[in-house]
């Protein structure tokens, strides 16, 4: 009987009920009791040579959160003053500016009322003249061929400040670099000697760097699951390390292979450790702990453009018994309001106003990847797959059968780069305005054109450079990706789909206390057969969006920059013909005519910034947390003289985030104090002749009106090649909650 692994996922609001812990940017916060003194203001008076933040990180004694000294915010993390640490926190202050060369330094404390129940700490530091390096050497790397290599960047000269902290970095340096050298034994200490009285310093940087060493046999040891035999061949194993017998033994290359092992998911344990002796072949011990080969998941949630959806996998870590992995995907949503499955449409009445969740949005698909590529550290993968996906009110995209072949370069463990081509037969539908009015594709039948079947090949370059701390939700460090993407005949794409286009996001994660400042800026341009070209025809599912839970806040989903509006029942017919007869007319909507839905235009060019301030909360602090954050940003489309109404929009709000086993599970509330762009306003007149009609006011259109015997409309048609002007722009409501968008959303805005 084959073991499986089985996880079940149920992705609902019912996530909030289960919480894993919130990363603590401090493991010294003070916790307050009934009666203590609450820290409002932490002080250090007299430093110079280190910065308050830096002291502030050497003690317990921590200030309560940023929001709550200065904007008084209830939801924000309170901390109190522990008088038993304050004296050990003199104490710590003392040694860190000893280590950092000011062996005089003084500290005093003072502990002042501002409130009842509310204190000022000061630090009150007499830092004292400096210890001064009169000496600095490096012995022992005369017999290391890479010597003057491995001591670049070490910034450490006479007359600099006696800093042992500075000094035990460079041998950490350097013993490092001996490491990844061929040096696994290499040793190197620092030897200091100082005279007080005339605060001077000598330090001496000995390395022993040993015998120069080369990988000798590798042994692997596999500890099966249950009772079964191994299931991945040794031989494979060796393939997926990459390494071989001879080679120089570099640290780096040994934690590159065990890191390799880790990403086929097939085992629970790996160890590779070299063995103690002294020659200049190493033995390297690889033990294995093999996990189940098979995995299956099924999850069902709710979203609010999502509808209903359900989703299941199946994954072989060993298929054909080479380490290849193996998986099965299917997505389902819309559930509930898309046929066959639209049995109760009032349950999604976010998703209802999308014209294209009448029909199931699905994915199916089957992937492979390869751990090994020719020897070289990639790791190709290859995609077979069929699935319908729309983007609200703005396109959808129908891929009867798709491909996909990429290679991630393994070797690049920090900055993986991406290449990916894909290759599919599909068809998108946009709304009828939106290729009028951005495409000037006015008539049905250029519509039908354009929409109909086509082979559509992307070939994209990616590259991701994640130096955060957490996948989820982090508290510090960066993110930043770059990507790439080119369609044109020359990769056997339909001529009439090609374009270039190129995008970029940077995150910035600090950690302030409890809390945490994240910044990020995203940009994007897409553009025709050149860099010239923007006002050619680009397929809807690759022009650019913004606005919604992950980017501008304040917009609802994809609402930010330009609109076009579909007119509601309200429309005035003006008589044209000065013999007075009914055949030619203009229609024209009223500036008060009801709007029936909006249609997001999106763009050629994008830039997005976004700083959010993240806060745990008071109470379930380990579940909660609280973000204020300013979203601002702008979609355009050069090329269109629009770019003299580009105008940066700003949103603020407040959202509430809860932390589940699922990832962060957020509602957002965004103000928007901006009213409506001005557009084009159609109408759809389906029942008679079913063309779409401008109805913008002061437009000049021509439209023929056919009529029966008895004098009753059969069909409306404009004469085409008319501009349908941007002259409609919705009644202004100044009502509170028609400035307040509401989002839900899973995972953190960035």
């Amino acid at each position: 009987m084959k073991l499986t692994r089985v996880r079940l996922g149920l992705f609902t609001v019912f996530a909030f009920l289960a919480a894993t812990p919130l990363d603590s940017a401090r493991a010294q916060d003070i916790e307050c009791e009934r009666g203590d003194l609450e820290v409002m203001q932490l002080n250090f008076e007299g430093n110079h040579a280190l910065s308050d933040a830096e002291l502030a990180r050497a003690i317990v004694t921590t200030p309560s959160s940023w929001a709550r000294r200065f904007l008084h915010l209830p939801f924000t993390t309170k901390h109190c003053l522990d008088r038993i640490e304050l004296p050990n926190d003199r104490a710590r202050l003392i040694i860190l500016y000893r280590r950092r060369g000011f062996p005089r330094v003084k500290v005093d404390t003072a502990v002042k009322v501002l409130a009842p129940g509310a204190v000022a700490v000061t630090f009150t530091i007499n830092e004292g003249p400096p210890m001064i390096l009169r000496g600095f050497a490096v012995q022992g790397l005369d017999s290391v061929p890479e010597g003057p290599r491995l001591l670049r960047s070490i910034r450490i000269s006479e007359g600099m400040r006696f800093d042992r902290t500075t000094m035990d970095t460079a041998a950490n340096s350097i013993r490092e670099r001996l490491h990844n050298s061929g040096y696994p034994r290499a040793v190197a200490e620092n030897h200091p000697v100082v005279n007080d009285s005339s605060l001077s310093g000598w330090d001496t940087l000995v390395v022993s760097a040993g015998p120069r060493t080369r990988i000798g046999a590798i042994k692997i040891d596999v500890t099966p699951l249950s009772d079964r035999k191994q299931q991945i061949p040794s031989r494979i194993v060796r393939k997926i390390m990459g390494l071989d017998s001879g080679q120089l033994y570099r640290e780096s290359e040994i934690l590159d292979a065990q890191r390799a092992i880790y990403q086929t998911e097939a085992y629970q344990h790996v160890s590779i450790a070299p063995d103690s002796g002294a020659d200049s072949l190493v033995t390297l011990y690889v033990n294995l702990a093999e996990a189940p080969m098979h995995a299956a998941r099924v999850g069902a949630g709710y979203g609010t453009l999502d509808c209903f959806r359900l989703t299941g996998e199946y994954t072989d870590y060993n298929f054909l018994n080479g380490a290849r992995r193996l998986d099965l995907t299917t997505r389902v949503s819309k559930i509930g309001i898309g046929r066959p499955l639209d049995w109760e449409p009032n349950l999604c009445p976010a998703a209802k106003k999308d014209v294209f969740s009448n029909r199931l949005n699905y994915y199916a698909g089957a992937t492979l990847r390869q751990p090994i590529f020719l020897g070289l550290r990639t790791v190709p993968t290859l995609t077979v797959y069929s699935q319908r996906i729309s983007e609200y009110n703005a396109y959808l995209r129908t891929t009867s059968i798709g491909g996909a072949a990429s290679l991630i370069w393994r070797s690049l463990t920090r900055t993986p780069v991406n290449l990916t081509y894909s290759m599919d037969l599909g068809r998108t539908e946009a709304q009828p305005a939106l290729f009028c009015a951005v495409f000037n594709l006015c008539e049905a039948a250029e519509r039908e054109r354009i929409q109909r079947t086509q082979q559509l090949a992307i070939l994209s370059l990616a590259v991701t450079r994640d130096n955060s701390n957490n996948l989820l939700s982090p508290t510090r460090g960066s993110i930043i990706r770059l990507e790439g993407r080119h369609s044109s005949p020359a990769i056997l794409s339909n001529k009439d789909l090609q374009f270039n286009k190129l995008v970029g996001d940077a995150s910035r994660y600090i950690a302030v206390g409890s809390s945490v400042i994240a910044m990020r800026v995203r940009g994007g341009s897409v553009f025709g057969r050149n860099v010239q070209s923007a006002t050619g025809f680009i397929p809807p599912q690759e022009r650019l969006y913004a606005g919604g839970p992950t980017t501008v806040r304040g917009f609802a989903q994809n609402e930010l920059g330009s609109l076009i509006y579909i007119s509601g029942s309200q429309e005035a017919f003006f008589i044209d013909n000065p013999n007075g007869t009914r055949d030619t007319v203009l229609l024209q909507a009223n500036t008060d005519s009801a709007v029936r839905r909006t249609v997001p235009v999106g763009g050629n060019s994008l830039v997005v910034g976004n700083l959010e301030l993240r806060m745990r909360s008071p109470f379930l602090s380990e579940l909660l947390q609280w973000t204020l954050f300013t979203d601002a940003g702008e979609v355009w489309n050069r090329g269109t003289g629009q770019l003299k109404q580009v105008k940066r929009k700003v949103t603020r709000g407040i959202q509430l985030t809860a932390f589940s086993p699922v990832g962060p599970v957020r509602l957002a509330v965004g103000y928007n104090p901006y009213r409506r762009p001005p557009g084009p306003i159609y109408f759809e007149g389906t029942s008679l002749g079913g063309e779409l009609l401008c109805v913008s006011p002061f437009n000049t259109i021509k439209t023929h009106i056919t009529y029966d015997t008895n004098g009753n409309p059969t069909s409306i048609i404009q004469e085409p090649g008319g501009v349908c002007p941007s002259t409609y722009q919705p009644p202004k409501d100044n009502s509170l909650r028609s400035k307040l968008t509401f989002s839900f959303a899973i995972g953190q805005a960035f």
